[in-house]
This record gives C-alpha cells, structure tokens and sequence, in this order.
C-alpha cells in the first residue's frame, strides 16, 4: 500500500553550464559593499568555493567577455 509520501529534494544543482557574462554577472555583485559571497552564491544556487574560483579566473584573465563581431 502506499503511504502518499513524498521527496522532495532541495539543495544546489549540479553541473549547470554558466555563461562568462553569468559569472562575471555574479562576481559583479560580490563587489558591491557590504556583500558577502555566501549571500550572493546562496541566492544564484551556486556554492561560495565556485565563486571564489571564478574570482580567481577572472583576476588571471581567464574570465573574459568575448567581443562581439
């Protein structure tokens, strides 16, 4: 017999394809004053250690806008 019940499951996504103009986006936020990286990485879904990386990339110039033709 089934009892009904359900599972539901929250959390961060995994794998999700992030643009540079998202990442550079989110970085852009955690600029702002009095921001904190954990408040802008909770809201996107994404964890702080990732936008740290990011940070890191887009200060080694890894993390670019491409120019549009």
């Amino acid at each position: 017999m089934d009892s009904g019940t359900v599972e539901i499951i929250t959390g961060r996504e995994r794998r999700r394809r992030w643009s540079v103009a998202d990442k550079l986006r989110i970085l852009a936020e955690c600029d702002a004053p009095g921001v904190q990286v954990a408040e802008v990485a909770a809201r996107h879904g994404v964890y702080r250690s990732l936008v740290f990386q990011w940070r890191r990339q887009a200060r080694d110039g890894l993390l670019v806008v491409e120019p549009t033709p």
